[in-house]
């Protein structure tokens, strides 16, 4: 089963891009289990930890609005001064070190214009998610052979 752990506030405009993208990308990969979160906290670790792999779908701050991206990620530890919110790789290292397991993963991001209040996205990032759609296509089955590999 791959894990999509869609990120982001429907309330704050572009920063429901991840839940967006989430629901139409279900669709398209069968299996596909989504996990709907404003931000990543520790407790996600252990379903993190039990996914064949991960995507975390999100909005980003920076970029061109509208702009697509998306990279495998790696493990890596938290930061000391432990902080409410985790970034995705420092999740994925939590579930390492707590549940011994860190899935294959990767990130798919949709840079936004509009990040306030209200509902809605905006035209630039709702022309953008059948292009990250694709993008998340593209790294699923990469992450899903190298699921088979041990994974540290």
């Amino acid at each position: 089963m791959i894990l999509a752990l869609a990120l982001g506030n429907p309330l704050r405009r572009d920063d429901g891009a991840g839940g967006a993208l989430a629901r139409g990308l279900a669709a398209l990969l069968p299996g596909l289990e989504v996990l709907e979160a404003a931000e990543l906290l520790p407790e996600h670790a252990e379903a993190i930890s039990r996914a064949e792999a991960v995507l975390f779908l999100d909005a980003a701050a920076s970029g061109p609005p509208g702009e697509v991206r998306g990279e495998p990620l790696a493990p890596r530890a938290a930061r000391t001064a432990f902080l409410h919110a985790l970034l995705p790789e420092e999740v994925l290292g939590l579930a390492r070190a707590l549940y011994g397991r860190a899935p294959p993963a990767a990130l798919v991001t949709v840079a936004g214009r509009d990040f306030t209040f209200g509902h809605g996205l905006s035209p630039e990032v709702e022309a953008a998610l059948p292009l990250a759609a694709q993008r998340a296509r593209e790294l699923a089955p990469a992450l899903s052979a190298s699921s088979a590999r041990p994974a540290l």
